[in-house]
């Protein structure tokens, strides 16, 4: 897929699109730098990031072929451009017949900057032969870097197909209190992402969308996909379909089980994307914390540790869009960063956001069934690849 990537693509950098509502802390060589403090705006732009040792083209598709000779890269973000800003201030709005309103001047600057994000966004996908753009929502303790590397390597992974962005938040505030101050920032860039989301699939071209959200960025990301499900059938609309939203990957959700069961069985979240892929494991020690500061009886990220009753499977078995994956899977990364540091975990990733792929050994993804409508992801799973289903 690199091989085959048109040669003005042919680079070891890569240009990361990137949407923030961080606050501006400086500027440097590199561009502007953005702190966990909260913005009045929403700025995006491009983030390049570069490997080191830097390789020649060549050389790099080489090695992305090889199981063996492996060389690791560190990776550097050497340029950050900022190519719009959208002010969101009540400074912006007037009051008319008791309603607030914008400013036409505030709707003029809106609107210029809206067309800005959306010829930035197609020109990208107009380069690509396949139409999807993939949106990165990071979680707790994280910084505007974090996102971009970590979309970064995601992006290479799936053969840098597609477009690629980071929406990263005012998180990594860091401090024994930090999680709670990266919550309430959770909480605060909610309207943020879904105003994005709706100009997002407005921009001409665009076939598919993939949400890949981790760790506290699940409720960030469910709960602003909660909002627009509720208003798009309110309308009358198909929700996937208005969205055009092929995948919802939630990793390592830090987000609590009943909360997750009202919202994608009561509210019927679950229809929202074609697919909802969502990776768990008992041994997350992240979202064990999580579960003793907030008391919940459980995490979706520790989904293992409850049994289903026969009503839940029946239910569970009859939306199979709703991939439940249970992750047992050791080493490459800590316990809360395992979907994206596992080699096992992470083909499966791939196999899911570039290939589109569902469960089963046939359809590609060597998962076993629970039988109570999970699955299981081992360290087996390429040794599994073209064994039939028992």
């Amino acid at each position: 897929m690199l091989a085959a990537l048109p040669v003005d693509q042919q680079r070891p950098e890569m240009d990361i699109l990137y949407v923030t509502d961080r606050s501006e802390v400086g500027r440097s060589e590199r561009g502007p730098e953005y702190g966990y403090g909260r913005a009045t705006s929403m700025n995006f732009g491009t983030a390049t990031v570069s490997l080191d040792p830097k390789p020649s083209w060549d050389e790099l598709v080489k090695l992305c072929g090889q199981g063996e000779d492996y060389c690791a890269f560190g990776l550097d973000m050497t340029k950050v451009e900022e190519v719009g800003k959208v002010e969101l201030t009540p400074y912006s709005l007037m009051v008319v017949d008791g309603q607030l309103k914008r400013t036409p001047e505030s709707q003029a600057d809106l609107e210029k900057e809206k067309a800005k994000f959306i010829e930035l966004v197609k020109s990208r996908l107009d380069k690509c032969a396949q139409k999807d753009l993939y949106l990165y929502v990071h979680g707790f303790n994280n910084s505007f870097y974090d996102a971009v590397a970590r979309s970064a390597i995601l992006w290479h992974s799936i053969g840098r197909q597609g477009v690629f962005m980071a929406y990263t938040w005012p998180a990594g505030y860091g401090g024994p209190f930090g999680y709670f101050y990266d919550r309430e920032s959770g909480e605060f860039t909610i309207f943020h992402l879904r105003e994005m989301i709706k100009v997002l699939v407005e921009v001409p071209g665009l076939e598919r969308l993939h949400i890949i959200a981790h760790s506290r960025g699940t409720d960030v990301a469910t709960t602003a996909l909660r909002e627009l499900n509720i208003g798009l059938r309110s309308q009358g609309k198909k929700v996937q379909e208005a969205l055009k939203l092929e995948t919802l990957m939630l990793a390592a959700p830090d987000l609590d089980l009943e909360v997750f069961s009202q919202r994608f069985w009561l509210e019927n979240l679950g229809a929202a994307a074609k697919r909802t892929v969502v990776y768990f494991s008992s041994e997350d020690e992240a979202i064990g914390l999580s579960n003793w500061l907030f008391g919940s009886k459980t995490r979706i990220g520790t989904l293992s540790q409850i049994p289903f009753s026969p009503q839940q499977v029946k239910l569970i078995e009859q939306m199979p869009q709703i991939q439940l994956v249970e992750c047992k899977v050791k080493g490459f990364a800590s316990s809360h960063a395992y979907v994206f540091g596992n080699p096992a975990a992470m083909s499966d990733v791939v196999a899911v956001l570039r290939d589109r792929k569902d469960v089963g050994a046939a359809n590609g993804r060597p998962l076993e069934s629970h039988g109570n409508g999970t699955w299981l992801l081992t360290n087996e799973y390429f040794a599994n690849i073209g064994k039939p289903e028992p």
